[in-house]
């Protein structure tokens, strides 16, 4: 009964009063049990108490998740990059959809994990590299179906089930992004900033040609396409001349040295950008005219399914005036299809794809109550909604048998594929499982590939046949399991998801709360708020997955602490104007989300109000260090890695919510946490790394030396090695900067 139950599966409608079933969060929490829970040998040994080691550790307890999975062109076998044995090194795998385990594909040669590499300088360094090694990269089926092509380490191989993988390049220019001229062998790659082709015959790639001269300093192709009839590549130019040249100091060689690095701040010009038309053979770029501001952002670019026209989705800087525009690729004649003007727009999701019949495309658009997948026909006339409801899309894929959209109807925090008919209606949920399944489907549209984890659950691959007609056909098959078998000997942390309102202006937040293994209601806990940032309140591995914290938050309960986390204002799945509020208010309408989950814990007895801690990075980081100074007592003690402190130093991608300084100076003083500095009581940490070109260490330092002037309780912690990712290079820097963080919330928040 049990089993029946978790492969029932809800039908979803677009219109307004969709049917709910009351029962689906139960049920999807009876599936992700029975059908997804991580296989691993039953245990009855004592459960297993974290540690550092055990948890950031090679071999990893939680496994290698698959990545990139990639359908053959008849849509019968499935590509993906995996490491069975729980390092990072993915070798290339394949799996029949029919059935069947995964077969490995690859076993490139490659330096091997060292665990104790000795006090060497050179081995500690090539043993970081190893452990930093991601393998091969971007699998691509050649057009029949036979082979993969596939990168490593900048060069070209190719390999058949069966036989080995072969080079097919030797170069010292990196390829990336490659693409077969379609209905050909010929293979099309970025190298040195411009577009190449080589035919590949057999196991041999022919000489290359290069097919623009376009690349110079601080000029070259970002991106192309081909057309479906293979007669016409679409390509985009980057120009990052006018940006400003930064130093970032690196310490570690042998004399105190800095690197050049081109960097943008809010204010400044930052990239160029234009479309051009270039023949399959090469020779003279068409430039296209998209209007007379370069800045412009290209979101995305498709062409019809004949090879004759090309659409375009760009915006200004400020993602505030949209164009969606249908670009004539015989005389390079634009013609407007869509146009959105939002000023008070702070996100730009957006995706354009062409119906299969050509005759109108399909397109992500927020212009009503969140995002949704819209249609417009290429003779023009009004958009209209395919989908529609209480829920945001996330993503949408177009195929033969329908739309494979990815929303979260029905629960907030998860992320479920949908089925949706061509033409809008009925949608037909294929995913199963409660928590976030990120799928893709097959060319023909059969079947899905579903890289799925929940919260106790770490991410695998699983496959799915969406052709059902019915809910109840759906069950998923597990085609990788990744957790080492000490997985299930842990007692993992419990997850609950609540709703609270703001103290500001009274929408409804949302929260996720991890709570010990020995919860007892009857106690006050200690409370970890972080890691703050947005959209950190999801039913997945790690919830904010960007940061490695499952081992943290883990060892965090572990020590009897409560770990929180709330979607702020800007995060993405409840509603255009809640992501709105944002807007030209960084650190403002965002710090009171977080004070109102604190004090929902407090009103529900579940945290001690004498004993809160935040932390977060980069804007997270802000968002520390704003709490902290803007609300004494509040948090007795934070940690800020990367903190963006100082908004004059963010990068141009930040206008989308503050617009230029020179327009808006009070909100950027307002929203720079440094400003507000001198009202700091508690007790605050910095973790920053010095190779960080995202946020400056020297605003850490700088903000350091402000406050140990005025006598505040602030230490840094400085890692050498650290670009922005500080906690995601080597395991050892990991560690070390989560010790620090734990000594520090142990010793100023528990008993």
């Amino acid at each position: 009964m049990v089993a029946a139950l978790a492969r029932r599966v809800t039908t979803l409608r677009r219109a307004s009063g969709v049917h709910r079933d009351k029962s689906r969060g139960a049920l999807a929490v009876v599936a992700s049990v029975v059908l997804l829970a991580p296989v691993a040998s039953a245990q009855t040994a004592a459960p297993l108490k974290g540690s550092l080691e055990a948890f950031y550790s090679l071999p990893s307890l939680i496994g290698t998740a698959p990545r990139t999975p990639t359908w053959s062109p008849d849509g019968a076998r499935l590509a993906f990059t995996w490491n069975e044995e729980g390092t990072p090194f993915g070798d290339l795998y394949m799996v029949n959809a029919a059935g069947g385990a995964p077969t490995r594909l690859t076993r490139v040669p490659h330096a091997p994990l060292v665990a104790n590499p000795g006090p060497a300088w050179a081995d500690q360094r090539a043993a970081i590299a190893a452990e930093l090694d991601q393998g091969v990269q971007a699998p691509l089926w050649t057009p029949d179906g036979q082979r993969i092509v596939f990168s490593y380490k900048g060069d070209l191989y190719v390999v058949a089930p069966g036989r080995d993988a072969v080079r097919l390049t030797s170069t010292p220019q990196a390829k990336r992004a490659a693409a077969f001229q379609p209905g050909t062998t010929r293979l099309a790659y970025l190298r040195d900033g411009d577009v190449w082709a080589s035919t590949l015959t057999g196991d041999a790639l022919a000489a290359p040609e290069r097919l623009t001269a376009l690349a110079r300093d601080g000029v070259g192709v970002e991106g192309f396409k081909w057309s479906a009839d293979g007669r016409t590549l679409a390509i985009v130019e980057q120009d990052r001349t006018q940006i400003k040249t930064r130093l970032i100091g690196d310490p570690l060689t042998d004399e105190a040295s800095a690197v050049n690095v081109k960097r943008a701040m809010p204010g400044e010009p930052s990239e160029l950008r234009r479309v051009g038309l270039v023949g399959a053979a090469g020779g003279e770029v068409r430039w296209i005219d998209l209007g007379p501001d370069h800045f412009d952002i290209i979101h995305a670019m498709a062409w019809s399914p004949t090879g004759a026209t090309l659409a375009i989705d760009k915006s200004d800087v400020f993602v505030k005036d949209r164009h969606v525009v249908l670009v004539d690729g015989a005389s390079g004649a634009v013609r407007e299809l869509v146009r959105e003007q939002e000023p008070l727009n702070v996100t730009a999701e957006w995706d354009v794809q062409w119906a299969p019949d050509g005759k109108g495309l399909y397109f992500t658009s927020d212009r009503e109550t969140d995002y949704h997948v819209w249609y417009v026909s290429t003779g023009g006339g009004a958009p209209r909604a395919i989908t529609r409801g209480p829920f945001a899309v996330f993503g949408f894929q177009v195929t033969p048998r329908g739309l494979f959209v990815t929303s979260n109807e029905g629960r907030p925090e998860e992320r479920q594929l949908l089925r949706v008919p061509l033409a809008g209606g009925l949608g037909l949920r294929v995913t199963s499982g409660g928590g976030t399944h990120t799928a893709v489907a097959s060319g023909d549209g059969a079947r899905v590939a579903d890289l799925f984890s929940n919260d106790t659950t770490p991410p695998d691959l699983y496959m799915a046949d969406a052709a059902i007609t019915k809910p109840s056909d759906a069950p998923e098959r597990r085609v990788t399991s990744s957790p080492r078998a000490d997985f299930a000997r842990y007692r993992w942390a419990h997850t609950r998801y609540v709703t609270f309102p703001s103290r500001k202006d009274g929408v409804t937040l949302h929260g996720r709360i991890l709570l010990p293994a020995d919860y007892d209601p009857s106690r006050r806990y200690p409370v970890i708020v972080g890691s703050a940032y947005s959209n950190t309140v999801r039913n997945q591995w790690g919830g904010r997955n960007a940061h490695p914290v499952w081992g943290l938050d883990q060892l965090l309960t572990e020590r009897g602490y409560v770990v929180f986390a709330v979607d702020v204002a800007g995060s993405a799945g409840h509603g255009t104007a809640f992501r709105r509020r944002i807007r030209l208010d960084y650190g403002g309408v965002d710090v009171e989300d977080l004070h109102s989950g604190v004090e929902y814990l407090v009103a529900q007895r579940i945290a001690d109000p004498a004993r809160i801690g935040i932390w977060g990075s980069s804007y997270g980081g802000l968002l520390t260090t704003m709490s902290l100074f803007t609300k004494p007592g509040v948090y007795k003690a934070g940690v800020a890695g990367a903190p963006a402190t100082n908004v004059w130093h963010a990068l141009t991608g930040e206008q989308r919510v503050m617009g230029r300084p020179q327009d808006h100076p009070a909100e950027f003083a307002s929203a720079s946490s440094h400003t507000k500095a001198a009202g700091m009581q508690d007790h605050l940490m910095l973790i920053h790394g010095l190779r960080d070109v995202v946020v400056l260490w020297r605003d850490s330092a700088w903000l350091t030396q402000y406050l140990l002037q005025m006598g505040k309780d602030v230490e840094l912690v400085t890692l050498p090695d650290a670009p922005h990712g500080w906690d995601t290079e080597s395991l050892a820097q990991t560690r070390y900067a989560f010790a620090k963080m734990l000594a520090f919330f142990d010793r100023h928040l528990r008993p």
